[in-house]
Order: C-alpha cells, then structure tokens, then sequence
C-alpha cells in the first residue's frame, strides 16, 4: 500500500467512525422522563377576553382546542395598566382574564412587571410600551406594593407567576443601551425576586414563583440562577422561539445543561411562550417564521410533539387570536390549521413520550397513550423513505392530517413500505408483531 492509499484509508476509517458515534441530538434531548400529557400542558395566550376601545374586532370566545393553562401577557394586565398612577389600582380587566380562565379549568399564569413611568428608575428611557416600563422600579418598595396587592387579590387562583417577560441586562455588553422589556441589572431582578418570593409565601403559600421568561439567551438565565435567583424559584422558565425542530431542540439542551450546572435540573421547564408567525409577501425572511400558513401550523406541531418529549410541563401557545400566529381572526371565525391543532392535542392528551430520534431527514418520536403504543413522525423535507418501527412491533394504521382531516387507507401502505412524509407530522398505531 502506498502513502497516499494509507492516508485515504485513514481517513475514511475517520469518517466511519464519527458517523457512527454522532450525536443524535433528539434522542439526547428527550432522554429526561415524562410525564403524560394534561390539558395544563397546553398552555394559550388571548389577547381580547375584553376588546379594547379603539380595536375593531369582536371579544374572543374561549378556545375549542383543549388549552389548560392561561399565561397573562400582552393583556393589558401589566404593572403599568393596573397601576397607572401612583395609589391608583384598576384590576377590573385582569379580573375579567383570571375569571374566565378559571371558568374553563385553566390554570392562570401571571406574567409580573413592566414598570409604571412613575414607579421607573429611568422614565424617559424608551421601551415597548412607551417610557420607562423596562427599567427596574426606582424603589424596590414601589416593586413590593405591587406584588402583594396581586397576590393579595387573586391568591391560590393564580397558580404561578413569572417573574418578567424577556429581559436584557445591564451587566451584558451586547444588552448595555438597547430597549427591551427590561434594561436593570442581573441583581435588581435578583432582589425583585427574593421580595416577590417572600411575599407570595406571606399570602399565597405553594404558588410557584417562575424565572423570567427569557429568549435568545440562556447565558443570561444562568447569569440569573447564579447570581441568586436559583433560591428564589420554582420553575424554570424560557421562551422557545425555534428556525426549526433542530433550533427547538438545542435550545432545550442548553437550558437542560444550564439547569445541571446551577444544581436545579428537578425544577419543571416551562416553554412560556411559543408561536410560528405567517408573512406577509412584503415582509423580509425571518427564521423565527414562514411564508405560508401551512407551514406555519405544521412547526408549531412539530415544536409541541417535541416539548412533550423533551419533558417540558408547560407550553404557551403565542397566541390564539394573534393576527400573524392566531387560530381564529378579530371576529372570531376559524382560520387555517385549527382543525390540526385540535387533532394533534387530541393525539397527545394521556400520551406518555418515551424518547425521539432523527434518520434520513425524519424526525420520530414514540409515545405511549394508555396501554397503546405510537410514532409520530415527519420529515424536515418533503421525502419517501422506509420507517424505523421499533423492535418487535408492526404498523396497524395511520393517521394523517389533510384540510379534510383525512385517513390513510392502512391496505395502500403496508409495513416496511416506502412512505411519503412531509412537515406535517401523522400519527402511526403500533401493534405487536
């Protein structure tokens, strides 16, 4: 053998071996247990519970989907809406929110802060909701008034709150000078939630006190639990805005690896809020959306299959009567993709997800719904390919989602043979052989 054929031999020895001890980062990430899947599990945001004055659109009914849980977000239930001024308190809306989540056996997630411009430690600072609502309160005990006033109100029928909706920090140099929903430091978040713990276990003892509900930056959710703020919270929370299943499931490996490393991997994970928008033709691209509805609809399944799986207790829809991302319109009719959402759920609900894996751009996932035994799958592309059925079962039927909810005929597609997927994900029953 000469030189160069030992150096080719060497290296395909190489390629041989990594492909064969390559990661297959979905069966890392769904290695956690589970548990089965409730109606708390799928959790929804609702915009227009009341409609507000100057929108043109109709009070959006409770969903026909089977949501179990209501987080409290772009509401109009924020600090700065329930206390406009200083001594003023107007809870007459966020009643409203609470009491109807509470009517339809949904638990109530309270999502805390957005400073008030006059309770602000910057009030001419920009942010989403005008002036001063990112910054930390000037006082912290401006901070402690609000929280118990809420806690006192509402008590155990807000089962949890979160502690602030995605925040930047000050301490962070790719954050000094941007506007966000918060602009404080690590330790200003850090002292408002110690005061909020102390207060909810005054008023409201067993009620979860939840990480800020971060994005893009788990760095800064460890930054968070390092600092102090593990001692102070019963959940972790994080928002899991995904380009695709692969993002989605990264994602969740970091935050898992953070929890490890801060020491608080058995607190629950909660996906606090998640949607897929649709673009207008004029809009530039955006990994975070697609260009169709239907494409829009199908990741949003994907991303719910694969929280379930991964052992995510909670996952908040963004949002259901959302313009860009909603299941209904402003007045109330059914859009597009309701009919697979209410399906998939449908599968999931009393499914136990026991574990993912990736081939040949398929994504599979098995699940196990009281006795009985399931795959759910798609591809990242369109593709016909032959299923991985896992040892000693056999396929006994299909279901696939079409705009008329149809059913694959199990006589046309028998086992072992090549099968047409798609990004929409379809359920297959298993039987023993």
């Amino acid at each position: 053998m000469s030189l160069m054929q030992l150096i080719n031999a060497i290296a395909i020895c190489f390629l041989l071996s990594g492909a064969a001890t390559a990661t297959d980062i979905y069966k890392e990430a769904t290695q956690y247990p589970t548990r089965p899947v409730d109606a708390a599990y799928f959790g929804v945001h609702m915009h227009r519970i009341i409609v507000l004055p100057h929108e043109r659109a109709i009070p959006t009914a409770w969903p026909t989907a089977a949501f179990g849980s209501l987080r409290l977000w772009d509401t109009v239930t924020r600090w700065g809406n329930i206390a406009p001024k200083a001594g003023v308190w107007e809870f007459d809306r966020m009643d409203t929110f609470v009491n109807t989540g509470l009517q339809n056996n949904a638990e109530i997630l309270y999502t805390l802060g957005s400073t008030p411009q006059w309770a602000s430690a910057r009030p001419q600072e920009k942010c989403p909701y005008g002036f001063g609502c990112g910054a930390e309160p000037v006082r912290l005990a401006h901070w402690e008034e609000y929280v118990r006033r809420v806690v006192q109100r509402y008590g155990n029928r807000i089962a949890a709150y979160e502690l602030w909706n995605e925040p930047k920090f000050s301490d962070f140099s790719r954050d000094v000078g941007k506007q966000g929903f918060f602009t404080g430091s690590v330790k200003d978040m850090v002292d408002m939630a110690a005061a909020a713990r102390k207060i909810i276990n005054e008023s409201a003892p067993g009620t979860k006190l939840c990480t800020p509900g971060f994005v893009n930056g788990p760095d800064r959710l460890e930054r968070f639990l390092a600092e102090g703020g593990a001692k102070h919270v019963q959940a972790i929370c994080y928002h899991f805005y995904a380009e695709g299943s692969e993002h989605f499931i990264n994602q969740v490996r970091e935050v898992r690896a953070i929890m490890a490393r801060q020491q608080v991997e058995n607190l629950p994970l909660w996906n606090t809020e998640t949607g897929v928008d649709t673009l207008l033709p004029t809009d530039p691209p955006s990994g975070i959306a697609e260009r169709t509805r239907e494409a829009a609809v199908d990741r949003l399944l994907q991303l719910l299959i694969l929280g379930a799986a991964t052992g995510m207790e909670r996952f908040y829809y963004y949002a259901w009567d959302n313009s860009r991302s909603g299941m209904v319109s402003a007045f109330g009719q059914p859009l597009d993709g309701l009919d697979k959402l209410k399906r998939v759920q449908n599968w999931m609900l009393n499914s136990t997800f026991s574990g993912c894996t990736s081939y040949s751009d398929v994504i599979s996932c098995i699940a196990n719904n009281k006795g009985d035994k399931y795959m759910y799958v798609w591809a990242t592309k369109p593709t016909i390919t032959s299923l991985k059925i896992p040892q000693g079962f056999k396929i006994a039927a299909f279901d696939k989602m079409s705009n008329v909810d149809g059913r694959w005929n199990l006589k046309s597609i028998g086992n072992g043979s090549p099968l047409p997927l798609d990004s929409t994900p379809i359920r297959i029953s298993l039987s023993l052989k």
